[in-house]
């Protein structure tokens, strides 16, 4: 669920870098065995992969859109068929998830506020509450309103089909990894080289308070964290747990070996294990926990390039 609670700082943030993709160097060991990695070692003799983006193969869903009371250009419409088939192609070939077994969720879209609070008590069962959307499970439905600036619906749409794709392939995904991807699915888009993710500007600003301030938590906190703790602490108003949240997403995305440590994450969470995650990092991640926290803290500073590619 998309929930109000933050100030919207986005226009004061936004900036424009070039592109990044991350290096990938391969080298061949005294016992003939290839390794790769993403960091640059000098005491051995490595060269760089080339990757070269290829045009996608994904056949996209035909996702149903239906708009209350309210007029949605053919691009608007475009723009939202769009990224969702984005959400969903990135759970795909990047999550290696088979989303053709998953069913695609239908849109309602309602012209305000009001009108969209009024169709959540009609549901009951709890959904009435402060949100800017909601993916209602048993319909396979997301419901959101038409904000002041449009495109935040549109990147509302994009969180609530990522809640939509974790509840239906990774139910026991903890709620910290549930929201920081939903976050993180609001900057994915697609251009000829492929999907790639802008920087979350709003979320990067809270972080960025938070470290100043001393609020931001250890990563070792933040993977020890009960779901029911996590949203104890984010609907009470701390907005930089759900921030924090979408930026370390954002960091394990940003290289490729990062990207298979959050891989291996969440097919664990698939095949049904409810083990903490700071308990799966020493298996998974070089280094362990402290490394983990090394390279999240290095990040900070910058908190990732404009740009990442996929």
């Amino acid at each position: 669920m998309k929930t109000v609670g933050r100030a919207s700082v986005v226009a004061l943030l936004l900036a424009v870098a070039s592109p990044s993709i991350a290096e990938i160097y391969k080298w061949v060991d005294e016992n003939g065995k290839v390794h790769f990695s993403d960091r640059k070692n000098h005491s051995v003799k490595q060269e760089v992969v080339k990757v070269k983006p290829s045009a996608s193969d994904w056949s996209g869903f035909d996702i149903q859109i239906k708009a209350v009371d309210v007029a949605l250009s053919e691009q608007e419409h475009q723009q939202i068929e769009d990224g969702v088939n984005n959400v969903y192609e990135f759970f795909d070939r990047v999550m290696f998830f088979d989303m053709y077994k998953t069913v695609p969720v239908n849109i309602l879209i309602f012209k305000g506020v009001g009108e969209y609070q009024q169709y959540l008590a009609s549901l009951g069962n709890g959904w009435m509450m402060a949100s800017y959307g909601v993916y209602i499970p048993g319909r396979q439905q997301i419901v959101v309103y038409v904000q002041e600036d449009r495109n935040r619906t549109f990147e509302t749409i994009k969180h609530e089909v990522s809640h939509a794709v974790l509840d239906t392939i990774v139910p026991y995904a903890p709620t910290w990894l549930h929201e920081g991807l939903a976050e993180q699915m609001e900057m994915l888009e697609r251009d000829h080289t492929g999907l790639y993710f802008k920087r979350h500007a709003e979320n990067a600003w809270f972080v960025a308070r938070a470290r100043e301030d001393g609020r931001l938590k250890d990563i070792d906190q933040l993977l020890k964290m009960q779901s029911n703790k996590w949203r104890h602490s984010d609907q009470s108003g701390q907005g930089y747990v759900r921030a924090q949240s979408g930026q370390f997403v954002s960091f394990l995305l940003a290289k490729p070996t990062r990207r298979n440590f959050l891989v291996r994450l969440m097919h664990n969470f698939n095949r049904g294990d409810r083990t903490l995650a700071y308990y799966l990092v020493d298996d998974n991640y070089t280094g362990g926990v402290k490394v983990l926290e090394s390279d999240w803290r290095s990040w900070l500073y910058r908190q990732g390039e404009s740009i990442v590619r996929l």
